[in-house]
Order: structure tokens, then C-alpha cells, then sequence
């Protein structure tokens, strides 16, 4: 077994947001997400397949939905975000890094 620490290993290069995979399996994905000053573009929308549990684990960010309803999200804090329910990165801290922990289902 290998061990792991979620806030060490930081990409260098963040022009574009990192998605690093952390614990895959065929129903499951757990991924750790680095975001700064990253958001969805306007007009696109995220509409996936299956549930994602969402932790912000350092820095902040603000979730948009399809029906205007908007989540901001700080360091701690996790929303579950049912399968099939459209919604966008909105805003990430611009300060820090935003890492995120998510988990697929």
C-alpha cells in the first residue's frame, strides 16, 4: 500500500483545470480536482451520468444549476449533486488553489 496526501503534489502548470483520478472501480471514481480561477464556460452545462459528492478541501468556489439556484462552497463543506442535474463551475478562488475532493457514484 502506498500512501498519499491529498494538498502535496501540486501541478505546477494550472492554465487548465487538473483532474487527477485517485481511486477508480466500475461503478466508482474518486477524484482529487485543482481549480484556480477556473470556471465551466457560459452556456455549457455539466450532465453526468451518474451522482457526484463534491468536498471543497482548500480555497472556495460557487456552483451554478440549471434552475438559477447557486451553492458556494468553502473549505469543509460538500453538496451531493444527483445524476443528471446540470450545473457549472461558476467561480474558484483566484488567491489559492481550489481542491476538491470528488467522488463519483
Amino acid at each position: 500500500m502506498e500512501k498519499h496526501n491529498i494538498f502535496e503534489a501540486l501541478p505546477q502548470d494550472l492554465t487548465q483545470e487538473v483532474f487527477e483520478p485517485l481511486v477508480t472501480g466500475s461503478n466508482l471514481l474518486i477524484e482529487r480536482i485543482i481549480s484556480k480561477a477556473h470556471t465551466t464556460p457560459v452556456g455549457e452545462w455539466y450532465d453526468q451520468q451518474r451522482s457526484e459528492w463534491v468536498m471543497v478541501m482548500q480555497g472556495a468556489a460557487r456552483l451554478e444549476f440549471i434552475d438559477g439556484e447557486a451553492v458556494e462552497l468553502h473549505v469543509g463543506e460538500h453538496l451531493n449533486i444527483p445524476a443528471h442535474v446540470k450545473h457549472r463551475v461558476a467561480w474558484t478562488s483566484e488567491e489559492v488553489e481550489t481542491i476538491w475532493l470528488a467522488v463519483h457514484y
